[in-house]
């Protein structure tokens, strides 16, 4: 059963979307135009249940299907469902987090001995907010607050009692990774016939978290008959109130609602107490109200920040992968129980992990929503603060794992360039020169024995020794380029803030990666030389097995982290200038970017993984952007699909996504600096308007399949020769346009100078 409301839309949305154009007009409603299934599958991950940006609740099903495996977000399109849990991540890989606070309704007997399953018996439905389910004896809808839902139960089956399974131990397991999987510790729970509160305990996880509780709060609408505890030796009945505490691998309370024919439950979660779920609730909201609010919350926070025109296929595009970016980290202000932690201190959870966003999805958010990347830096700073390292990944309220630099320092050099404000400058200094000049304390990690893998740049001696990181360490030639790469990020803040000394130094450092590039270095099949290499520590290359087209295993243990060294060679964006030196000539630099994608070679560059995400558009460097408008276009129709199978591989917390929206405006960000590289829109119109007021138009003449390429361009209403443009000139307090006038003729349109290199300098031994 779906509810009536939802009809109206599916019926609306399936009109809307014959038609061949869309502009955003009275009757159009960008949420309408979401797929939450986007993603879902083909190893995309993404979470389809209801939630609110940046939510701490994230409502949806956990599904047992064997042939799916981990089921990272709980979510597979086939299987059972074994609960309805509060809490989960998007689009992540490694091995799930969460599935915790669980509700299962059923109908008939219970038995404690088997895991109760209920079987779909149609496709689930999702829409903004919202999550159903049909099962074949109940329907289940849930809508999202922020740090609760109401979940409500349909009961169709009146020839049984009508029930409700709590499940305290319930979360989500990895039966493909089990080294990885989260252990259930202990709990508790006290219910009464109106409700429960209670706490569980949980440990490990991909960050390897230590134990960590969640605490939990519900309200029924109806009061249940009876209530009975269970664990793994049976059940005990009770009719008023129940208290228990385990820790065995399943117990909980079981709800007896009689023949009631519908119950609806308020949840509220904390990390704090109990208490403070409950307080979270907020209990004035019926279910269509609290779906109404939220919906308004995505509409005002993400959606109608943007009025576009043109193909709806496109705008549904669009706004499905807009909605992806707003998932993750997640807002846990005064939801941290660690110590020295105060209530008023910003604070931003589950960055999994920032070495996929830092490169798209923070500088998008700079633009789009500016409050949330000023309080993402902040919440940065303040785990800095409170606990003495930023993250890479993290969850659970610790930090996890780091898979190559701290590349934290690259989200706050971005936001510094950008002028992001509320952020203590400062202290985010403080915090980056942590990182650049203190090695953090050893903690093992089986995949990576070498160095910690918590915080911090394991590998910082080699780094401050040597100037590259050996293989003494492992990911020696990917931790290079990205220490490298974090480096050049303090030397933009420390001359934000005027240390000019820091600045040259850190700058200097920055050209580090330089050090790891053999001229002579040589690719079977290949007549060009020069590559990144794994160097060992009296200064020889390491040439046992290498092969500059592979990376062996390409994980924890390898010498490069899902990318090859061809794929890194590229991954220097602020100083293509040095790299193009290197390279020898325009020509070769071309041809090089070539081979990587099967337009023009072979499929070497992985574009379901971040290495490789500025590569397509480095054509401009050469004044040859184009060939960038191809490529870019290329990968956007052939790896870049729609539906559940839609994206290439993990969504990584919605940096994927935040890709393809970079690719569809026509801009692609370089990360840590205020220049965007121009390649073509994949949309006639698009109208944004910034949190400040102003607006940005950029528009596409004579769009369509074939006219593609830019013949002419005019940015503020003046002609523009330039392949590349500067934050302030489209993203200042004025606002800005660029106005494109596209053809089919692939032509160098660019007179203009390239795009600069911010951090150019030419490293010595």
């Amino acid at each position: 059963m779906i509810s009536s409301y939802f009809l109206l839309i599916a019926t609306w949305t399936v009109l809307a979307f014959a038609a061949p154009l869309k502009r955003k007009d009275d009757s159009f409603n960008p949420l309408d135009h979401v797929d939450l299934f986007y993603g879902t599958e083909n190893g995309g991950n993404m979470f389809p249940g209801a939630t609110r940006p940046f939510g701490m609740a994230k409502i949806g099903v956990d599904v047992l299907d064997p042939s799916f495996g981990n089921a990272y977000s709980g979510y597979a399109p086939g299987g059972e469902i074994n609960g309805i849990s509060m809490m989960h991540e998007s689009g992540t890989g490694g091995a799930p987090e969460y599935g915790v606070v669980s509700q299962l309704p059923f109908t008939g007997e219970f038995n404690p001995g088997k895991e109760l399953t209920l079987a779909r018996v149609q496709h689930d439905t999702a829409q903004v907010g919202y999550y159903g389910v049909n099962t074949s004896d109940v329907d289940i809808e849930v809508v999202a607050g922020e740090r609760f839902g109401i979940l409500k139960y349909n009961y169709r089956n009146l020839t049984e009692d009508s029930q409700i399974l709590v499940n305290v131990s319930h979360h989500l397991g990895a039966p493909d990774r089990p080294w990885w999987t989260q252990r259930f510790v202990n709990g508790s729970i006290d219910a009464t016939t109106q409700g429960y509160t209670g706490v569980a305990t949980f440990k490990g996880g991909w960050g390897d978290q230590s134990a960590w509780n969640i605490h939990f709060c519900c309200n029924f609408s109806t009061e249940a008959t009876t209530i009975a505890t269970f664990d793994n030796n049976g059940t005990t009945k009770s009719s008023q109130s129940v208290s228990k505490a385990s820790q065995d691998n399943s117990f909980g309370v079981v709800f007896n609602f009689g023949k009631a024919s519908e119950v609806t439950s308020q949840v509220g979660i904390s990390f704090i107490s109990a208490e403070r779920a409950c307080f979270n609730i907020n209990y004035d909201h019926t279910f269509n109200s609290l779906l109404e609010e939220t919906r308004k919350t995505w509409t005002e926070e993400v959606f109608n920040k943007f009025d576009l025109t043109g193909d709806s296929n496109t705008i549904d595009q669009f706004y499905t992968n807009l909605y992806g970016t707003h998932l993750i980290p997640t807002n846990k202000t005064g939801e941290n129980p660690n110590a020295n932690w105060q209530p008023s201190d910003t604070y931003y959870d589950d960055f999994f992990t920032i070495w996929d966003s830092f490169r798209c999805l923070n500088p998008l958010i700079n633009i789009v929503n500016p409050t949330r990347g000023s309080e993402i830096v902040q919440s940065l700073v303040n785990i800095y603060r409170n606990e003495g390292w930023t993250p890479d990944g993290r969850s659970a309220n610790q930090n996890g794992r780091v898979q190559g630099g701290t590349n934290s320092d690259v989200v706050m050099g971005d936001a510094a360039v950008k002028s992001i404000e509320n952020v203590d400058w400062s202290a985010a200094y403080s915090a980056m020169k942590h990182n650049a000049e203190v090695a953090p304390p050893y903690w093992h990690d089986s995949f990576a024995p070498d160095a910690s893998t918590k915080e911090g740049r394991g590998a910082l001696p080699d780094w401050l020794k040597y100037g590259y990181v050996t293989r003494n360490y492992t990911r020696s030639v990917s931790r290079t380029i990205e220490y490298a790469y974090d480096d050049f990020a303090l030397s933009v803040v420390a001359k934000q803030l005027g240390y000019q000394d820091d600045h040259e130094k850190y700058l200097a450092r920055s050209a580090n990666w330089q050090k790891i590039w053999n001229k002579d270095a040589t690719a079977d099949g290949y007549n060009y030389t020069g590559f990144v290499q794994p160097r060992n520590a009296d200064g020889s290359f390491n040439s046992t097995n290498y092969d500059p087209f592979s990376c062996g295993g390409c994980y924890w243990g390898d010498d490069e982290y899902e990318g090859k060294p061809v794929e890194y060679g590229f991954a220097v964006p602020h100083d293509i200038e040095t790299l193009l030196s290197l390279i020898g000539s325009n020509e070769t630099f071309i041809e090089r970017i070539n081979d990587l994608y099967p337009l023009h070679g072979k499929q070497v560059a992985d574009v379901g993984n971040e290495p490789s995400f500025l590569t397509p558009f480095l054509f401009n460097f050469v004044n040859q952007q184009y060939r960038s408008v191809e490529l870019v276009n290329y990968i956007l129709k052939n790896d870049f699909k729609q539906g559940s199978k839609g994206l290439p591989g993990n969504s990584d917390g919605g940096a994927m996504q935040a890709w393809v929206i970079f690719s569809l405006i026509g801009l692609y960000p370089i990360a840590g600096t205020t220049t965007y590289l121009i390649t073509s829109p994949s949309l006639s119109s698009i109208k944004l308007k910034l949190e400040n007021g102003a607006n940005v138009h950029i528009s596409a003449k004579k769009l369509s399949n074939e006219n593609i390429y830019v013949q002419s361009l005019k940015v503020n209403g003046q002609e523009w020769n330039q392949n590349w443009i500067d934050h302030d000139t489209l993203f200042g307090e004025k606002g800005g346009s660029i106005e494109f006038q596209l053809g089919s003729d692939a032509k160098i349109w660019e007179s203009g100078n390239a795009p600069p290199s911010s951090g150019h300098y030419t490293a010595s031994e």
